[in-house]
Formats: structure tokens, C-alpha cells, sequence
């Protein structure tokens, strides 16, 4: 503990609890090589596996005819309905973590970490969102809650849309699955946070918490168990919605690019079945699983297997290129280091929780 000598009198200075909850930021944002190869190990082979299921007996040839013939005109409409999407999920999660930073930051923050979960493993741009939210703000185990809510949204919104759509489309057990699998981990989600805000009026905050695991997991559960409000859970919601279902204008979009017509039905549906099919272990970017996600979805509408796997690369095209080469430039350019640098700290009473 530092001291300084005062006059004869020595003064021994305790360091600001801010300071101390900054301290996991720097040390566990980084993701570590062994996970990423735990995670590289598991989801490559996964997304080899799927690829092959997805272009296994089609011609590729005619795939890349259909490639060939895109229409601009409602590709480019596509992309600028993505773009739409990032800034809702920006707002969103700039009204959750409320920090006082700009829209703008928030966009870019979004931006940068997609780019980097579609090139490397296990959703790394996840956890970097949590750490450059987390910059002159709050903890890095708060960046990390605010990240979950974030997420939490997203999960529950994908899993209302595939089960209002689910009975309009089709029985498959495949799809069920998806299903089940949502709800289980909102079900998990939920818990979580309701374990979290048990946890916290048990033990109050304010002791000191030795070590940087403890501290970080204890911002973590802080983080978890400040309430939203009604108020703003409705607004979250709604941000949420809109987001996706402007994806789905894109979706929809994407395929008349390549001469496919979809319903609005069909069009959420597919958003749905996409979106959470691809929580599956893979490679960066979903390649593979996203091939065959977009092949068995679309063949439930009687769509031919060149004609879906078309649609499938053109979609992922329509996200995948913009967000990795604005967000690398992003990161290369040096604008993360900028980020958090005059971000006002948010009120004490307001935390998460107004």
C-alpha cells in the first residue's frame, strides 16, 4: 500500500475503489491463446461438418450462376437495412449501460466487436465490448453485465419471432430444437440474474474483496442485479424488435437479390431460425453453420438446395463484409484506444438500474 511523508507524518493512501475495479480490465479482457484454440478446436471442425452437409450433392456451379445474376438494387438495400440493425443495437445498449457516451461511440464499439467474432473464435468481440464500454466508466465486470442484457435481449426477441412463426411454417424436429435450446438459455439467463440479486441483498456491497477474481466477479453480479425498471425493459424491448425485424427487411431483401420470394412470415422466420441456429459452436464469421442453417431453413418452402445456398452466402455476404473491413479499420486506426477517454461516469444512483 503506498505512503507518503508528510511533515514528518506519514499518510497511507488507500487506492480509489474505482481505481481498483479498473484493475481487472486490463488484465482479463484479453482473451487467452488457450481459449481461443479451445474454442477454434471445437467450432471449426463443427463448421466443416455443417458446410459439408450444406453444399453436399449440389451443383456449385449453378450456385455460382445464381451468384452471378444478383440484383443490385435490393443487395444494396440489404446492406443499408444491417447498417440500420447496428445503430438500433447500439441505442440499445447505450440505454443500458448509460455511460454518457455517444451514439457514435456506441455504433463503433458494436461494429468492432462483430468484426472481431467474424475473425477469430469463441465471440472474443464480446468480451472487448465489455472493455471498451467499461473505459472511464464503471468496471470491466460491469462492461461484462452490460453486455449480458445486451445479449439477453437479442436471445429473447430471436425466440419470440421463431415462436410466432414456428406454427406458420413448419414441424420440423430440427427447428424444435432450436427452439428448446433458446428458451433453456433464457431460462438460464433469467436465473442467473435472479440468483445474482439474491446474492447482492444477502451481502450489500462495500467490502473489500481481495484479489482480482473475486472483485471481478462481485462487479459482475452487481452489474446483474441492478433492475432495468419497467420503463426501460419495454423500451429495450422495443429497440430489440425493431432491430430484428428491420434484419428480416434485409433478409428478405437478400432474397429478392437473387430471385428468391419470401413472406413476411417466412422472412422472420427465418431471422429466427438463422440467429439462434448459430449460437452452435463454429468457425469465425458462422461459415458453415450459417451454409446450412440457410439451406434446411429455406428447403422448408420448397426452395431448391442451389438456389438456398446462394441466398445463404449472398445474406452473410450482406453483414459479414461491411462490419469486418469499417470494423478493422476501426481497430487498426486506433480509434478503441480512443474510447472512454472523456466518457462522463455515470451517477451514483443510476447505475444500470434507471
Amino acid at each position: 500500500m503506498p505512503t507518503t511523508t508528510l511533515r514528518g507524518v506519514t499518510v497511507v493512501s488507500e487506492p480509489l475503489p474505482q481505481a481498483r475495479s479498473a484493475l481487472p480490465v486490463a488484465e482479463r479482457a484479453r482473451p487467452s491463446r488457450r481459449n481461443l484454440w479451445i474454442a477454434a478446436v471445437v467450432g471449426v471442425p463443427a463448421s466443416a461438418v455443417f458446410l459439408f452437409l450444406a453444399i453436399r450433392g449440389a451443383d456449385l456451379g449453378a450456385v455460382w450462376r445464381t451468384l452471378q445474376d444478383v440484383r443490385p438494387g435490393p443487395l444494396l438495400g440489404a446492406v443499408a437495412c444491417m447498417g440500420v440493425v447496428y445503430w438500433l443495437q447500439a441505442a440499445r445498449w447505450r440505454r443500458i449501460a448509460h455511460t454518457g457516451a455517444s451514439q457514435t461511440r456506441f455504433v463503433e464499439m458494436v461494429v468492432c466487436g462483430v468484426a472481431v467474432n467474424n475473425v477469430l473464435p469463441g465471440r472474443v468481440g464480446d468480451l472487448l465490448r465489455a472493455r471498451w464500454v467499461s473505459r472511464g466508466a464503471f468496471s470491466y465486470g460491469r462492461g461484462i453485465a452490460t453486455v449480458v442484457f445486451d445479449r439477453g435481449f437479442d436471445l429473447v426477441t430471436l425466440a419470440l419471432f421463431l415462436l410466432a412463426t414456428l406454427p406458420l411454417v413448419t414441424d420440423e424436429a430440427w427447428v424444435d430444437r432450436i427452439v428448446i435450446g433458446s428458451l433453456i438459455a433464457i431460462a438460464l439467463l433469467a436465473g442467473g440474474i435472479l440468483a445474482a440479486r439474491s446474492y447482492t441483498r444477502r451481502r450489500p456491497g462495500g467490502r473489500r474483496h481481495r484479489g482480482l477474481v473475486r472483485r471481478f466477479a462481485r462487479d459482475v453480479l452487481d452489474g446483474l442485479s441492478e433492475p432495468l425498471g419497467v420503463l426501460r425493459t419495454q423500451e429495450l424491448l422495443l429497440l430489440s424488435i425493431a432491430a430484428w425485424l428491420t434484419w428480416a427487411l434485409g433478409a428478405y431483401l437478400t432474397a429478392r437479390a437473387v430471385g428468391i420470394e419470401l413472406t413476411a412470415v417466412q422472412a422472420v422466420f427465418v431471422t429466427g431460425a438463422l440467429n439462434l441456429g448459430v449460437a452452435i459452436p463454429s468457425s469465425p464469421g458462422f461459415v458453415g453453420t450459417y451454409q446450412w442453417l440457410g439451406v434446411s431453413a429455406l428447403a422448408l418452402f420448397g426452395i431448391g438446395q442451389e438456389a438456398a445456398l446462394a441466398y445463404a452466402i449472398a445474406l452473410q455476404a450482406v453483414w459479414y463484409l461491411p462490419t469486418t473491413v469499417v470494423g478493422l479499420v476501426l481497430l487498426l486506426t486506433g480509434t478503441t484506444r480512443r474510447w472512454g477517454r472523456r466518457a462522463p461516469a455515470p451517477a451514483p444512483a443510476a447505475g444500470l438500474g434507471t
